[in-house]
Order: structure tokens, then sequence, then C-alpha cells
């Protein structure tokens, strides 16, 4: 799945970048019209060049060769694309390499912001603030505020066109009909969560007559569990505190409780005995029908769990609920930033391919756009159903269109899997508009303190070496202030002054 958004994101940009004058409907005022694409046609007959660097997951080049996407693209926007796909695990050597030439491609993709090496580069000036040309850009700027909030670098420019993803695009995912058949209600309160998932250990829900199953999946790296911390008010990376200050969630005075919380639920099984020395196979547990909920799963991954779930118990049932409640009310999924990663332009790109880079972008994010990246060219990548929608064949798959978009418009259904079932479907819309608005957002999300790029590794390793040997019993929970002030001596607090620094430029006190 991510390796595909990876090459979606990729190329895409490549189709769009000539796309994007393409497919207009001269009925829309997004669109590109065919009007403004003869003339631009007709101001130069020579098709601009551009070049766009992204990566992909494979060693594939990818060509002109019969792709009638592209074809069709290039002849309507006048433009010759020079695509320049690098394989994933040679993309960030080949980006320093370029960066460090000081011959940069037109337009190039970063995995992720914010960034250290990224950072260091818009300092030294290699990339355009873009407010400009992001301003005239009217399907762009639908984008949600908070998304370009997240984007403003540390000067207060934005330097990336995001590729935009749902803020909230997580839920706890449970077995209803293991709920069913032991009686049991909905888990609301974080109290309910742990009689619930103690049950799944100890009550034989499967009907196996074995004590083989557990209630909540996670993993040595604790991985799908950030909602158990924020029902004790840790925040969310971060946490405003009533002076206005902010306090790092490692050290928040709310860990010791879900610590203790976790500790309990630990002995009495509500937890996997194996989960410290398990690593990346936390849906794994859920899709071989070993655990009950999941506290943190991507909306997007249902169906791929519960198909995998039902070859194991065909009569298994897998739904969305709310986040568990504190004590205090504190309740809430992790809220991102709302993209993963964005394309950049050179500072010394020539203002008119910049704006011609910035049509295609909005274009791309228009309705036109979207109906090109979701179905192609009418006639020869889809047929028209009877109802209005359209079936892809395999010319869209064969011209990669899933590739030649570079973005989207910000859809918090894009992660409805569109090739699922439509009951499948279904869960996933319901989910998808239940937890929208429960997301905990992070008051400094894509700020990147300069001691933390050398100490945030070490210190998130120390956290999770102490929080996994207190939850086991390893370690007595007095060894939480020992772990605090390891953390505070070890940069921690060094990050909390640079980080409270910054945050007072942006306003707060």
């Amino acid at each position: 799945m991510i390796n595909k958004k990876v090459r979606f994101a990729g190329a895409l940009f490549a189709a769009v970048i000539l796309a994007g004058s393409v497919v207009g409907c001269a009925s829309s005022k997004d669109a590109i019209s065919k009007d403004s694409s003869s003339k631009a046609a007709a101001t130069s007959n020579t098709p601009i060049d551009l070049s766009v660097m992204f990566y992909t997951s494979a060693n594939i080049q990818i060509t002109h060769d019969n792709n009638e996407a592209i074809k069709f693209l290039e002849q309507k926007f006048n433009v010759h694309l020079n695509i320049m796909d690098v394989p994933i695990k040679d993309y960030e050597t080949k980006q320093n390499t370029v960066i460090a030439s000081g011959s940069l491609p037109d337009v190039m993709v970063w995995s992720s912001y914010p960034n250290a090496n990224l950072g260091s580069y818009i300092k030294q000036g290699a990339f355009m603030p873009l407010e400009k040309y992001i301003d005239a850009t009217p399907n762009l700027k639908q984008f949600p505020q908070q998304i370009w909030n997240n984007l403003k670098a540390p000067d207060g420019h934005i330097y990336v066109i995001p590729r935009p993803r749902p803020i909230v695009r997580t839920g706890v995912v449970i077995r209803k009909d293991w709920l069913d058949k032991l009686g049991l209600p909905i888990p609301k309160t974080i109290d309910d969560f742990a009689k619930v998932a103690v049950a799944f250990a100890k009550n034989d829900p499967d009907g196996d007559g074995k004590e083989n199953t557990y209630g909540i999946a996670t993993d040595i790296k604790l991985q799908n569990v950030l909602p158990l911390f924020y029902a004790f008010g840790t925040g969310n990376e971060w946490l405003k505190q009533p002076d206005g200050t902010l306090k790092n969630f490692a050290i928040a005075d709310g860990n010791k409780e879900a610590l203790q919380w976790m500790r309990d639920l630990f002995a009495k099984g509500g937890l996997s005995k194996d989960f410290p020395v398990q690593q990346g196979i936390v849906r794994k547990e859920l899709q071989s029908g070993k655990a009950g909920m999941m506290i943190e799963s991507y909306i997007i991954d249902y169906a791929q769990d519960i198909a995998a779930l039902k070859k194991v118990d065909p009569k298994a049932q897998l739904i969305y609920i709310d986040p568990p409640v504190g004590t205090t009310g504190s309740s809430g999924f992790n809220a991102g930033t709302g993209f993963a990663g964005g394309w950049l332009i050179p500072a010394k790109e020539k203002p008119e391919k910049v704006q011609k880079i910035m049509e295609i972008l909005n274009w791309e994010a228009s309705p036109e756009g979207y109906h090109f990246n979701k179905a192609g060219i009418d006639g020869i990548h889809n047929t028209k159903n009877a109802d209005g929608t359209f079936t892809t064949n395999e010319k869209y798959i064969s011209d990669d269109i899933k590739e030649l978009i570079m973005i989207s418009p910000y859809d918090i259904y894009s992660y409805v899997d569109g090739g699922a079932p439509a009951d499948v479907q279904k869960v996933q819309r319901d989910a998808l508009d239940m937890i929208k608005d429960k997301g905990l957002f992070n008051p400094a999300p894509t700020f990147l303190a300069p001691t933390s790029i050398e100490k945030k590794p070490d210190l998130d390793n120390l956290r999770l070496d102490y929080f996994i040997k207190i939850i086991t019993g390893q370690l007595p929970m007095s060894a939480y202030d020992e772990f605090v002030a390891k953390w505070k001596a070890g940069g921690g607090d060094q990050i909390t002054k640079e980080t409270n620094d910054w945050f007072k430029t942006q306003g707060n006190k």
C-alpha cells in the first residue's frame, strides 16, 4: 500500500504537469480550458521542458512508450517531461547529490516534513518560498488551513506544496462478534477498555476452549496505543501548560497513570505477553484472530484486515468505535499534519515555469483533475456506467494513471478502499465521518528543535526501554521518576527550551 502511494505521488506529478491545463472542462472555472491550452500552444510551438524528480518503489523506468495518458497530456499542455525517477532506497543519496551539485530539477518531492536536512537546505536558500503562488491557486487554498499552518517553516514561509492526507485517519477497531458472545457493551471509558481487554484474554471469545486470545495489540515500539496515553492527558507530542509553555509528552504528568494502567492490564493478560519482543506485526495479530482490538488502526487498512480475518473466522465482525475517555474527559486520536511530505521548487527557478507548475497543481486539486486521477481519460481508460460512475480498464492500469498525478484535493474519503466491497467501503466512510473531529493536535507539529536532531533518537529509545520495563513489571513504578531525570539531563530539557523559545515567537506566551 505504501509503495503504491509513493509511486503515485511521483509520477503523478509528471503527468499532471502535463495534464494540468489539459483535461479541464470549459464549463468549470476551475478547469484549464481548451482555449487556454490553444493560446499557450500558439504562443510557443516549442514544448516547455519540465524536469521532475521523485522516488519509486522499485528500479522501474517510466517511459512515454505507448502511454496514451502522457501523450494526451503533453500534446494538450505543450510540455515535455524529463522524468527523474529514483528507487526509494537510493533517493536520499540522490537528492543530496543533486542539491550539492546546484543542478536541481524544476520540481522535486521530499518524503517528509519537517526534516533536518531539508531545513538546512531551506536556510541555505536552495528552495523558493511559495506563498504568493499559493495565493493564486484557489483549489490548493481549499486545503484545510491547519495543513498550511503546519507547513510554515521557522522563518514563517511555506516552501512545500503538500501531498494531502486526512488529518485524522485512525480509529479504534474491535471484534464486535467477541463483544456479543461475551455479553459486553461497547467500551467507552478507559476502565471499560480494561475490562473488555481482560475478558477477551480470559473468557474464550473465539470458542476454541483455549486461553490463546488477548485484548489490545501493540509491539515493542508501543505502536497503535497513543489514544490510551491521550486518555490520561499526556498530549500529542507536546502538551500546553496553564502558563502557556509546552511540556513534552514523554514526561507529561499523565504518564504515571497511563503506565500503571497498562502495567495492570499486562499482568491480567489484556496485552500479549510477547509484545516486548514483537515488532511490525500488530495488524497480523488482529488478522489472525489473536487480538480483539487495535486502539489506533488506519481506516484504509480495514479492507485488508477484515478480508484476512474472515479467512480465519468467516463470522468475524470488526467495527470502529470512539477513543477511550479518561477520568478527566481527555480523549482523542492522533491528529497528523495532513500531508505526507510534498513538492519543492528551486529558488532560482524561472517565474514562468513556477507559474506553470502551480497552474497544473491547482488543476490537480480540482474536480476535473481528481476525475483524471481516479478514472483517466473518458473513453480511453474507462467506461461510463448507467449510474454515472466509471469503471477503469486495463489501459488505465498499464498507463500508470495513478502515478501521473502528484496531488489531489483534500478528501477524508481518500482512505476508503475503492476496490473493496460496498459494505466494507461503507464501514470506512462511516468511520472517517466519526473520527474527523476527534483529533488531538500537536501544538508544535513541524518545529524541529536543533538539539532534537542529535538527541531525540536516544531519548526515544530511553523512553521505550523504561516504559516497556515498567509495563511488564521488570522495573517498579518508581523507575518512572528515574527516567524523567535521565530524559531531562540527556537533552530533553534543552529540546524543551528550544521548542518553547520558538513557540513564543508564534504569539504564544
